[in-house]
């Protein structure tokens, strides 16, 4: 019995070790000549969607495609490129979804106002509702209740 607790112990233990050192993931470090491009790097990637997470930027992100737009970044920022150089490749590359902020175009215009729009719209309504549901007691023309003839028109029909 002791025997066999030692054995799936050790088989236990192997095969953890098997695990662990296949999702060993490989951790990207990208080396720059001045800090500057290492605050640009950043920054660049932490403006930039990765096109398959959709809701990650690609510093946070370790997809292939992820570390694929990263290396292209690098290689930009070490060719001299500025970082709107970048974004318009990125942008025609990959369209205006890799941008985190989009730009505010004519295209898009829907997506930055059609919050406020509703907003505008539903309290507009709101209002007309409020206006023509609320309970004013309305006076006669006699300067009598119109609730007290109400009344006696109910008790005549009776």
């Amino acid at each position: 019995m002791r025997n066999i607790i030692n054995l799936l112990l050790t088989l236990t233990l192997l095969l953890s070790l098997i695990v662990s050192l296949s999702t060993h993931a490989a951790i990207e470090i990208y080396e720059f000549s001045d800090p500057q491009l290492s605050a640009r790097f950043q920054k660049l990637t932490h403006e930039l969607r990765c096109p398959k997470c959709q809701n990650q930027n690609l510093a946070g992100s370790n997809s292939t495609l992820s570390v694929d737009l990263k290396d292209i970044v690098y290689e930009k920022l070490n060719a001299g490129e500025t970082d709107q150089q970048i974004l318009d490749f990125m942008k025609q590359r990959y369209g205006e979804f890799i941008l985190f902020k989009p730009e505010m175009k004519q295209d898009n215009l829907f997506l930055w106002f059609g919050p406020l729009a509703f907003l505008v719209g539903f309290m507009f309504l709101f209002y007309r509702w409020y206006a023509n549901n609320r309970q004013l007691p309305e006076v006669l023309a006699d300067g009598s209740d119109l609730s007290t003839s109400d009344k006696q028109e109910e008790s005549d029909i009776k």
